[in-house]
């Protein structure tokens, strides 16, 4: 079904059909005219987002030791769930305005992984790490914030491909 590759998985394809035809879809539609509004909105609370979690990793991977890590993690932690709510809630709003063309884009669903995986990544994070124990950081502590910021790099990376992605020919662009 996409015309930016030959890569489907049908049975996503025909979710995004059926998400189409919802009544929530046709509610949201209304507010397409708004659509820049929203993208400014999800860009901004996304590099909130990356912003926050950047320094925590960077101060993980045994950057900026002076710095206290519970004290940066107490700072940076209501900006980047913040900015992860409003990011979800307006990449929901974005994705249903046109479910269609939205997810058929070949970075979508690995975007979508990687946004699981690093919620993942965090909240193991998060229960197994005492951040008291991480002030002067393990191999561990190293590798999950080295991990967390090649998963949260990879999931803009997705998106700018997103959104720079052409049809890939003429062929596909009739379908």
């Amino acid at each position: 079904m996409s015309p930016y590759s030959n890569f489907s998985f049908p049975a996503f394809d025909h979710f995004l059909v059926w998400l189409s035809t919802t009544d929530l879809r046709l509610w949201l539609y209304r507010f397409e005219d708004a659509d820049r509004f929203f993208v400014f909105l999800h860009i901004a609370a996304a590099a909130i987002l990356f912003g926050a979690i950047l320094l925590v990793d960077l101060r993980l991977m045994g950057f900026a030791r002076r710095v206290v890590l519970k004290e940066l993690a107490a700072l940076a932690l209501p900006w980047a769930i913040g900015g992860g709510v409003v990011a979800m809630a307006t990449g929901l709003v974005l994705l249903m305005f046109d479910p269609i063309a939205v997810g058929v884009h070949t970075f979508f669903l690995p975007k979508m992984a990687l946004i699981v995986l690093g919620l993942i990544n965090a909240l193991a994070f998060h229960r197994f790490v005492r951040l008291d124990a991480a002030e002067t950081p393990a191999r561990s502590t190293r590798f999950a914030g080295a991990l967390s910021l090649v998963l949260w790099t990879g999931v803009f990376l997705c998106a700018t491909l997103n959104a720079t992605e052409r049809i890939s020919s003429s062929a596909s662009a009739e379908r």
